[in-house]
This record gives C-alpha cells, structure tokens and sequence, in this order.
C-alpha cells in the first residue's frame, strides 16, 4: 500500500515540475479577445513552443507592455507590411482573411498601420486584438511589439 502511495505521489510531482516547466497558468481579464479568449478563465502560457517553432500570424500570445500583461493575436510578422484599409487586415498586399469579425466602426484610436503601409521592423510582431468593440489598446495604439516581451504561447483547450 505504501508503494502505491509513493508511487502516485512521485507522479505528482513529476507532473507538476513538468508542467511548470512548460506551461504557467494565467487568468485573463477583459473581453479583447473573445470569443477565442473569454474573461475570467485561467489559460495556460506556452513558454516553451516559441523556441520550438517560429511565431505565426493567428498565434495568441501573452505580452509584456507597460509593466502589464497583455492578450492579443498576431497579425503580422516581422519585415511584413501591415495596413488596415476598409474593415480589411492587409498584410504584404494580401487581405487576411483569419475568420473574425472584428467591428472597426468607431475605432479613433490609434495611427499605427492604419491607412497607411506599416513595415514591421526586424524582431518585432503586429498584434490585434479580436474584439474591437471593446476598444483595447493593441499595436494599431503601441506599433509593433519586440519578440522579447513576448512570454509565450496561450494554449487553448
């Protein structure tokens, strides 16, 4: 009986280690992101699969901005060209079509890639948010954000 017990406590810890290695759990707050990413919920940071693979555009990552945390999706990658012209996400000459509705109407917030070309500088990403009704701060406020402030991967279950 004493076996089964340390046995079942050592794969405890073993699973906690692993997963503190690879994943950080973390509640987000606010509703910039919904529905991929809804309020309240505990999501888990991926800090491992960025040194796994390079980021990509429809990647959700966790930031650090301003001494907080943010939520965003990526847009654009670096040396890409950004502009948001008609509702649209242009990205090299070609609209993205990611399948979200994002609401631009009454966004006055803001200058960055909208209208007008935006090239993405080396070791930098574009991020958006997808709700924009709720007036988020996102790279179309801050420009493009670097590659080291981002913690990592949000995994979503």
């Amino acid at each position: 009986m004493k076996t089964i017990l340390y046995k079942i406590a050592l794969a405890a810890i073993t699973l906690i280690v692993l997963v503190g290695a690879f994943a950080e759990p973390h509640r987000v707050s606010g509703d910039c992101m919904e529905p991929a990413i809804m309020d309240g919920r505990l999501y888990f940071l991926n800090r491992i699969s960025p040194y796994l693979r390079q980021y990509r555009i429809g990647d959700i990552v966790l930031f650090q901005h301003e001494g907080k945390v943010w939520v965003s999706r990526i847009a654009a990658l670096e040396t890409n060209t950004i502009q948001i012209v008609d509702g649209s996400i242009v990205v090299d000459g070609t609209t993205l079509h990611d399948g979200i509705r994002r609401n631009w109407s009454n966004w006055k917030y803001g200058a960055y890639g909208i209208d007008m070309p935006l090239q993405i500088p080396a070791d930098h990403v574009f991020v958006l948010s997808d709700n924009l009704s709720a007036h988020h701060d996102d790279s179309r406020v801050f420009g493009p954000v670097s590659k080291e402030s981002i913690l990592g991967l949000v995994w979503q279950f």
